[in-house]
């Protein structure tokens, strides 16, 4: 189940979409750079993974331009008027668990910031594929069935994703024409409460100084809070030397695991795209809804839904105008001083255990981007529960064959013949270059 790393002279694109990945190649090949070519894939994401990912999502980055790294949390808050329900349970689905989307912001504070295209001409394929139709991937149409019993319900669930053949929603798509207008027009105006438009008026997207720490030969960049991503630099630091080990040695995976355990004290559906130009401009991007479809609200004649990232609230932190924990950490990796590695995955709490294992198997064991990304990989999720996909040494755990369990990662590796990428096997995408 191993796809190859394509080496690319120019310029890449990774994604788990193969139209998504198709859309970041023309806009690089038509000149755009590596911000623009990242905010259409994403664009385009949105539309035919939207049990991934959205306009109703949020988002983080990281972009390497101007010969420094910079880092973008535009992440959303609950709405002002948010209260726990009464019996004090941290809502998971429905209006409850959203916060303000925040994915809308972020294209457009890349763009304002680094792009050199306008938004409307990078929101043009994703606006086609809303209005004219799509057929779902594999992927999508795994989503939509494991969702039939919780949204099935839902008039606007069923009109937009159990007619049958293409799927369209060209209330997305009208959307998608006016994204400067998002956070004070009809979405805004639209959401349910507890939200007002004031909750939309009020967000913004955040540049920061993303963290960072030594590894083998390289400086990886991970996310600061309320990003988990500083988490694998902590294991990092902590981790017991590999050296002299292999990927059968179980001990391999042990260390590993013991590190992020250590760090982070021990699961949600997102999208993970990167991106890099010929002229060295790179960009890591996470966005998602958090569960599958999100909260499973679709804000009425906007065809947006709702992510549902305020579920990762707790009891004490479930307040009005508070931001969550986030499980979206996109990562990079620089060698002298340019990126080395462009990464990151999708998976919930699993993402800083995906990253740990892709820095121990291209920078230790010496695997190719195809090797790392298609190997199996285990996961131990919040509850202690450890998942095992097939093909690797005796750890404990349960075994399952490999899926998107396990996430779904990409990366773009700098090699001396050029840009090395590759997409994972576990999901619909593709890797792209020229």
């Amino acid at each position: 189940m191993t796809r190859p790393a394509y080496v690319f002279p120019n310029a890449a694109v990774a994604s788990p979409h193969y139209l998504a990945t198709a859309e970041g190649l023309r806009v690089l090949m038509d000149g755009g750079n590596a911000v623009d070519a990242a905010v259409a894939t994403n664009l385009v994401l949105s539309v035919v993974c939207p049990h991934l990912c959205g306009a109703g999502g949020d988002l983080f980055a990281i972009v390497y331009a101007e010969e420094k790294i910079h880092g973008l949390n535009s992440s959303g808050r609950l709405p002002r008027a948010a209260q726990l329900p009464p019996d004090g349970q941290v809502p998971q689905r429905g209006i409850g668990s959203a916060t303000v989307p925040g994915a809308v912001a972020g294209w457009l504070a890349l763009l304002e910031k680094f792009g050199s295209m306008p938004v409307k001409e990078l929101s043009r394929s994703a606006i086609r594929y809303a209005r004219e139709g799509f057929f779902p991937s594999p992927s999508l149409a795994g989503g939509i069935e494991r969702s039939r019993g919780l949204l099935g319900d839902d008039p606007e669930f069923r009109r937009i994703f159990l007619s049958g053949g293409r799927i369209t929603n060209p209330e997305l798509a009208e959307t998608l024409e006016d994204l400067d207008g998002f956070y004070d027009g009809k979405v805004a105006q639209n959401a349910p409460p507890p939200f007002t438009p004031e909750d939309f008026a009020e967000h913004e997207a955040l540049w920061v100084e993303p963290m960072h720490a030594g590894f083998q030969d390289v400086e990886v960049y991970e996310m600061p809070p309320n990003s988990r991503g500083h988490l694998v630099l902590e294991a990092l630091q902590i981790l017991e030397p590999l050296d002299g080990l292999s990927e059968d040695d179980p001990e391999f995976h042990l260390r590993l695991m013991r590190a992020i355990e250590s760090a982070a004290h021990l699961d949600g559906d997102t999208v993970y795209l990167c991106t890099q130009d010929s002229s060295g401009m790179a960009v890591s991007i996470n966005e998602s809804n958090f569960m599958g479809f999100g909260s499973g609200v679709v804000i009425p004649e906007t065809g947006v839904h709702l992510h549902n990232r305020g579920a990762y609230h707790t009891a004490e932190s479930y307040k009005g105008g508070e931001r969550p924990i986030h499980t979206l950490s996109p990562a990079m990796a620089m060698k002298d001083g340019r990126p080395k590695l462009i990464f990151g995955t999708m998976g919930g709490e699993a993402q800083i255990q995906i990253h740990m294992q892709l820095l121990a198997r291209i920078f230790v064991l010496g695997q190719d981007p195809a090797e790392a990304v298609s190997a199996p990989r285990w996961v131990k999720h919040g509850r202690g529960e450890l998942m095992v996909e097939e093909g690797l040494p005796d750890i404990g755990g349960q075994v399952v064959p490999r899926s998107d369990q396990a996430g779904h990662a990409h990366v773009i590796l700098r090699t001396d013949e050029g840009l090395a990428a590759a997409s994972d096997p576990r999901c619909d995408g593709l890797a792209a270059g020229y």
